[in-house]
């Protein structure tokens, strides 16, 4: 009898604790850098926040502790620590955001906010650059120079323990990752995996109902209430019954003729994959539709493993692009929602105006001329090109500011504290990669990419080292959900894809978003905690050696 040596080999626990502690030292000094740098332009950001932020990385250890004592994990926690790191960065920027007053303020607040900081900055200069004989020209006299003027901290932050306590920012991370424990809990147990995949279409059918009607009656512009997407959690219940109908019908739908599976599997295949793409699409959430297709047609191409679907499945991609790059530019509708040729038509002429009597663009146009009191003589061709030159850049200020700050940012960036990012609306969101860019640069810029794709290779190895079809699409597509979701939103900010408006998962400010990224980070680490603990099984049965005669 033998016993073969074990193939899994995971990174040391004690190496992930150790990169813990460096990625906790290294936001100390980014709060520290961030409050410096406040303090030079004239603001004060609040410590008791900074503190807060800080501590969020005792219940994280918690957690850390927690699964590697009381469920005694096995698996790769290279996850974990990528997903910390992406965390530490969102929480450092946002904070950086939000602490400065011209961030949080609107219309002349905003303007007295830049204004204060640049006369801060000015008069700072002079008092450590200028020599007497020059203070005494500039003001009569080296006493003379003004005083710093006064700015006014934004009542919206968090300044005390009370507000602390209160605030959502303090719960929504504490949510997260209880969001993470449950999902481990349900996801490691192999009843609960079983029950999940027979009852498949059910579960996407009880998820669809109630989508359906938050989309019809109460979503306006993709929004919820104002500002939330609690339709982010509906995407692991989707994911988790395509994966099981998935893995029901993969054998039939591999056997193909030209390349096409029979059509009694392949319609209501199509029909079920389409269930949460159509919600989406009346929601005119393009990003969120081409995360699902692009999640669903990577886990069609995982199951079948043909080639020639392979070539399919890159012909519709290509033909849903051109699709939509062509229409961006048809002077009327012809069905797609509006903000969806928006989107395409700001990524292909950034810089150039569309006709104010362009369909999906004249209700902005009159918004923007109403909101600004404005009413240009229809006879004057002139001031209609101005105007309409205005709106439009005004409404893709966040597009080109962006683009703006991550060239300024360079290598090395300007220094956290010390960009101006806060001029970029939403910042906080769906451009936070931008702000990275600019203050942290192209080093900054290559760690969020590096720990993304590390997030990436973990994930996939979860895939392939599953035992099952189930268990393998669910990482599968779990890790392309994040993934796929982190290449859209840089993309867009990047202006290398459409601006979608979808979130940069674990790093942008966004409660769902959060909750949702931290889910899945749970259920990744549960299937390779179960692909461990099999494989540790496998490999202590005993070998029998047969014996020749």
């Amino acid at each position: 009898m033998e016993k073969t040596k074990s193939r899994f080999n995971r990174t040391s626990p004690s190496l992930h604790l150790m990169a813990f502690v460096i990625i906790f030292g290294l936001s100390v000094v980014g709060y520290v850098a961030v409050i410096w740098s406040g303090n030079i332009r004239g603001y004060s950001p609040s410590k008791v926040v900074a503190a807060r932020d800080l501590a969020l990385f005792i219940p994280i250890l918690a957690v850390f502790f927690w699964l590697m004592r009381r469920q005694k994990y096995r698996g790769e926690i290279m996850l974990l620590t990528a997903a910390v790191f992406l965390f530490a960065v969102g929480s450092l920027m946002q904070y950086r955001l939000f602490s400065d007053p011209e961030y949080g303020a609107r219309g002349g607040d905003r303007a007295k906010a830049r204004d204060a900081k640049a006369q801060t900055i000015r008069l700072l200069n002079i008092r450590t650059a200028y020599d007497d004989e020059k203070k005494t020209y500039m003001f009569g006299g080296p006493d003379r120079v003004p005083e710093v003027p006064a700015t006014s901290d934004l009542p919206v932050y968090e300044y005390t323990i009370g507000d602390i306590l209160m605030s959502v920012n303090t719960y929504i991370p504490l949510a997260a990752l209880l969001a993470f424990v449950a999902a481990f809990q349900i996801f490691k147990n192999d009843s609960k995996l079983l029950w999940l995949q027979r009852h498949a279409l059910v579960i996407g059918l009880v998820t669809l109902l109630p989508f359906m009607a938050i989309v019809l009656f109460f979503s306006r512009e993709g929004k919820f209430l104002g500002q939330t997407t609690p339709w982010e959690g509906v995407k692991i219940l989707f994911l988790v019954s395509f994966a099981g109908l998935l893995a029901d019908t993969y054998r039939h739908l591999r056997r193909t003729r030209w390349g096409l599976p029979p059509a009694r599997y392949l319609l209501p295949f199509i029909v079920i994959a389409a269930m949460p793409i159509v919600p989406f699409f009346a929601l005119s959430d393009f990003g969120q539709m081409l995360v699902f297709l692009g999640v669903y047609l990577m886990l069609y191409i995982v199951a079948v493993r043909k080639s020639t679907q392979l070539v399919y499945a890159v012909l519709l991609v290509s033909i849903v692009f051109g699709t939509f790059y062509t229409a961006s530019s048809v002077a009327s509708g012809v069905g797609l929602p509006r903000r969806v040729y928006f989107r395409f038509y700001q990524w292909t002429h950034t810089w150039e105006p569309p006709p104010p009597e362009t369909w999906w663009w004249k209700p902005d146009y009159e918004r923007y001329l109403q909101a600004k009191q404005l009413s240009p003589d229809p006879s004057d061709e002139r001031q209609i090109s101005q105007r309409n030159a205005e709106a439009w850049f005004d409404k893709v200020l966040q597009q080109s500011q962006g683009l703006l700050g991550v060239h300024e940012g360079g290598v090395t960036g300007e220094g956290l504290g010390r960009g101006f990012p806060e001029t970029v609306p939403i910042s906080d969101s769906d451009f936070i990669y931008a702000a990275i860019g600019e203050e942290a640069g192209l080093l900054g810029g290559l760690a969020l990419l590096i720990a993304i794709g590390v997030f990436a290779f973990a994930g996939i190895a979860i895939s392939l080292g599953a035992d099952d079809m189930f268990t393998k699409l669910l990482a599968a597509g779990f890790t392309a959900f994040v993934c796929f979701q982190a290449i859209i939103n840089i993309g867009g900010v990047l202006r290398l894809l459409p601006m979608t408006g979808i979130t940069l998962p674990f790093v942008s400010h966004g409660g769902w978003s959060l909750i949702t990224s931290f889910a899945m980070l749970g259920i990744l680490l549960a299937l390779s905690h179960r692909n461990a603990v099999a494989r540790t099984i496998a490999e202590n049965q005993p070998q029998f050696v047969p014996v020749r005669s």
